[in-house]
């Protein structure tokens, strides 16, 4: 049996976005030989928006009288799954190519191995800084990198990202908060050689980071994706993410009392 489980984080709000990842992973990783596991809070998705793969819904609200955060329905989610690594996705990394499986099922070695706690897929600019490691395919993130936690594809112990959780933040205050914690911690995080696998055709999961921006499509990555591969999609539910449009923030007392807790 498989020790590594796909895990696609999304939330109910976000079912819109699952016909056309699950189409374009069918595409594009047929034959992908991990269990799937969609992290949604009580919704089942129809059989039709599975494009034929075989997916388990979390449905981790189901007995819960209040709406959950986000790391709250992530660490349900990791408490019941049963392998000791996952791979991270979302219900927006679309993929554009061929997933590069060889290369999974050897990372994957590496963490087997105790060499790693996290490998990162997809790596972007800025992330850095980098080191070398022992494997030539595979960069050491920086102990004070800016993004030492990142939300894009990624292998992970379990435990790690369990680890890394704290039940109030969204994804954008892990990152940053979270990023700040890890510089005290020990964990082993990797990332793909860029000069090696940065670039159309190189990608070892092929996707252009990120198909939803602030809950609005990315206009210039999903209209030619859908359009290429006959995905039809209403697009006026989101509506397009305009940069530079000011949007709704939470208030200053929330911000800084999220804030003050993180980083306690």
């Amino acid at each position: 049996m498989s020790d590594l489980t796909i895990l696609v984080n999304t939330s109910d709000g976000f079912e819109d976005c699952w016909p056309p990842f699950f189409k374009l992973m069918a595409r594009y990783w047929p034959d992908c030989p991990y269990p799937i596991v969609l992290n949604t809070e009580t919704k089942v998705p129809r059989p039709v928006a599975l494009a034929g793969l075989s997916v388990q819904p979390a449905r981790v609200a189901l007995n819960t009288s209040r709406r959950l955060t986000w790391s709250e329905c992530l660490a349900r989610c990791l408490d019941a799954i049963a392998t000791p690594y996952v791979l991270y996705l979302q219900e927006d990394f679309f993929l554009e190519a061929a997933v590069q499986q060889p290369y999974i099922d050897s990372f994957l070695n590496e963490m087997r191995a105790g060499r790693a706690d996290v490998i990162r897929l997809m790596e972007c600019g800025g992330s850095g800084p980098w080191k070398p490691s022992t494997n030539p395919l595979l960069w050491e993130v920086d102990q004070k990198a800016q993004y030492r936690i990142a939300l894009q594809a990624a292998l992970w112990r379990k435990s790690t990202l369990r680890g890394h959780l704290r039940m109030h933040e969204n994804p954008w205050q892990m990152e940053v908060f979270g990023s700040a914690r890890a510089r005290r911690l020990k964990d082993r995080v990797l990332c793909v050689n860029r000069d090696r696998f940065h670039g159309k055709g190189k990608e070892v999961f092929p996707y252009v980071p990120t198909g939803v921006v602030k809950g609005q499509w990315e206009r210039h990555i999903v209209e030619p994706l859908f359009a290429q591969h006959g995905i039809d999609i209403d697009f006026t539910r989101r509506g397009f993410y305009e940069a530079g449009k000011p949007g709704r923030r939470a208030p200053l007392v929330k911000r800084i009392a999220d804030r003050v807790r993180s980083l306690l």
